[in-house]
């Protein structure tokens, strides 16, 4: 009979084969069974666009303020008290038109006291050409009488001239601004009294970079922007300057716009955008839809068989909301536009509709 000692060694190598052949059997099972499908990810839902080739104007734009065409200040030419003022701010005036009337006065109470020093000066001069004639006056007097004969006639001239500048009239039919000066007050020679301007026509002063020059060319029409306004207008680059303003780069440039109907009023801003080149048929994309990559611009598109493809693009110019693309995508490729920034090449994609980014991604402002 064995012992319990011989049988434990025993027990324990059976117990071994025994999970050793039942292991071999899983295995041989799982072995003869097929291999399950993996797990897939759903599509991405992306929005896209399908290209097409476009007009383009490539343009750059500058800020201007708008000026009257013609503007001459009104001042007195004598100094006296403002008696009348004829004309209020904003009043439409004629050339010729009286602006102000002066308190000349003073000038007409000297007109008798010149004259009376006129004609002393003649009898004396009378009286020392007598006494020449006797041998008993000089040449030297002789001179002295004309001369301020001369000089007193040149007062009485004077007076009587400075009577007549008595008015401030207009040397312009348009329109009255910046008056400054009230009856009562007193008006000095060389003193601004008002303003007469001309606006029928507008000179709008802008300035362009050096860089852009080249783009400028006398009587050529741009398109005015006046915000104010929220209008547009079509002007004509009137002149270019020759020299910068001051130390920048900045050439001053005058474009005039037709203002029969005085819409625009001096002092308004005015936005003005000259154009540089124009393309027949290009392909315009959304600047969102183009990455920065390590090496490239790049841009993802849907191929046909529903995967999303990289493309490597060059770009030229473009606007606020869109660019040029010169090489990399062609008319009928559909763009993604949005959700495109996370996506490889390969991955499944789903186009769906977005209203409002499809609004965004097909707004066309070139």
């Amino acid at each position: 009979m064995t012992s319990k000692a011989t049988l434990s060694p025993l027990r324990r190598a059976l117990g071994v084969l025994a999970l050793a052949l039942l292991m071999g059997a899983c295995n041989s099972e799982a072995a003869s069974k097929p291999e399950q499908a993996r797990v897939e990810l759903p599509p991405t839902p992306v929005n896209a666009v399908t290209l097409q080739a476009a007009e383009f104007t490539d343009t750059f734009d500058v800020l201007g303020t708008a000026e009257p065409v013609d503007a001459v200040r009104l001042m007195a030419e004598v100094p006296g008290r403002i008696l009348n003022a004829y004309v209020e701010e904003g009043e439409e005036v004629k050339r010729g038109q009286n602006i102000f009337r002066i308190d000349v006065e003073l000038d007409a109470a000297r007109i008798d006291l010149l004259q009376t020093q006129v004609d002393a000066a003649e009898r004396e001069l009378r009286r020392l050409q007598r006494l020449r004639s006797e041998g008993l006056a000089t040449p030297q007097q002789i001179d002295q009488a004309t001369t301020s004969l001369e000089s007193a006639r040149q007062n009485l001239r004077q007076a009587r001239i400075g009577v007549s500048k008595n008015r401030v009239t207009s040397p312009l039919a348009g329109y009255l601004v910046n008056r400054t000066a009230e009856p009562g007050e007193f008006a000095n020679p060389g003193v601004a009294l008002a303003e007469v301007i001309v606006y029928d026509t507008i000179v709008v002063h802008a300035q362009v970079p050096e860089s852009e020059l080249r783009h400028l060319s006398d009587s050529e029409t741009i398109e005015v922007h006046f915000p104010a306004l929220q209008k547009s207008f079509e002007g004509t680059i009137h002149r270019v300057g020759l020299r910068p303003l001051g130390a920048t780069s900045t050439y001053p440039v005058e474009i005039r716009i037709d203002n029969e109907d005085l819409q625009i009023r001096p002092g308004m801003r005015a936005d003005l955008r000259f154009e540089r080149e124009h393309y027949e048929q290009v392909i315009m994309v959304p600047r969102e839809a183009v990455l920065e990559g390590y090496n490239a611009r790049e841009t993802m598109v849907v191929n046909e068989d529903g995967t999303a493809e990289l493309r490597q693009v060059k770009v030229g110019p473009g606007n606020a909301t869109h660019i040029m693309i010169t090489e990399g995508l062609s008319a009928g490729d559909r763009l993604i536009v949005r959700g495109h920034r996370a996506l490889v090449s390969g991955t499944r994609v789903d186009v769906v509709d977005d209203p409002h980014a499809s609004a965004a991604a097909a707004k066309e402002t070139l």
